[in-house]
């Protein structure tokens, strides 16, 4: 995938939907793709946090305490939390399906970070929004 599809790739992803296109290059710039087989595991639940994955094509499983809580597919992301916050993984992620995915390395990220600080502050409501809804989901 070239530089210019990452971009229209992220445009359609919430939680950067509030980005303006210099910051999106900016995350852009940072992102690398992979492939990963069904199977192949990319965070373990307490492990530090050191990426996200945006889901190109494909599908991901989350689970915590060993159950699923989600499944994520294309457009969708994991790992923005723990990366934001600098804090150990509350789930593991594991490829169901072979996946694409935008890999976003966390030292690359505070690069971007650095540069453009108001692109934390524009993710911070969509963060927030998911930790409620995973609150939510566990005290029901």
């Amino acid at each position: 995938m070239k530089r210019r599809e990452y971009l229209d790739h992220l445009t359609t992803v919430p939680l950067f939907e509030g980005l303006d296109r210099q910051e999106l290059d900016a995350i852009g710039s940072s992102a690398t793709e992979l492939t990963l087989s069904a199977g192949d595991v990319l965070m373990r639940e307490g492990s530090p946090s050191h990426e996200m994955v945006i889901v190109l094509d494909g599908t991901l499983s989350v689970s915590a305490n060993g159950e699923e809580i989600a499944q994520i597919e294309a457009g969708g992301f994991a790992g923005e939390m723990g990366l934001l916050a600098r804090a150990p993984r509350n789930a593991s992620v594991t490829a169901l399906t072979d996946v694409r995915v935008l890999h976003i390395d966390g030292r690359s990220f505070e690069i971007v970070l650095e540069k453009a600080p108001s692109i934390a502050v524009k993710m911070l409501p969509i963060v927030a929004s998911r930790v409620v809804e995973n609150n939510a989901s566990h005290t029901d």
